[in-house]
């Protein structure tokens, strides 16, 4: 008997599990659609991380290191380019090596 309700609440415990999982996956993958469909001609968006919480900007004319300091700095303080970001799931922002958390 004992057994059998160990068996039982592991096989919740996995449910549970699977579903959290499944959830995850699900936002991960609308988080990378939403960086595609804000991709244009003048800069591209990817999501990247384990989760794909992290937007991560490439722009064509800003490779070099002060362009894109500039860029995440004019973006973290804008509230309303922020709100868009973390409203579609991300946690970061990131253009060349600099990162900033929102």
């Amino acid at each position: 008997m004992r057994t059998l309700l160990i068996l039982g609440g592991l096989g919740v415990a996995a449910t549970a599990g699977g579903m959290q999982l499944q959830a995850t996956l699900g936002a991960s993958e609308s988080r990378a659609a939403t960086a595609a469909e804000w991709s244009g001609d003048d800069a591209q968006f990817v999501a990247v991380g384990l989760t794909n919480n992290t937007l991560v900007i490439a722009m064509p004319d800003q490779l070099d290191v002060v362009g894109c300091d500039a860029l995440i700095d004019r973006a973290v303080t804008n509230s309303k380019i922020v709100g868009e970001i973390q409203a579609a799931g991300f946690v970061a922002i990131q253009c060349g090596d600099h990162r900033k958390e929102l």
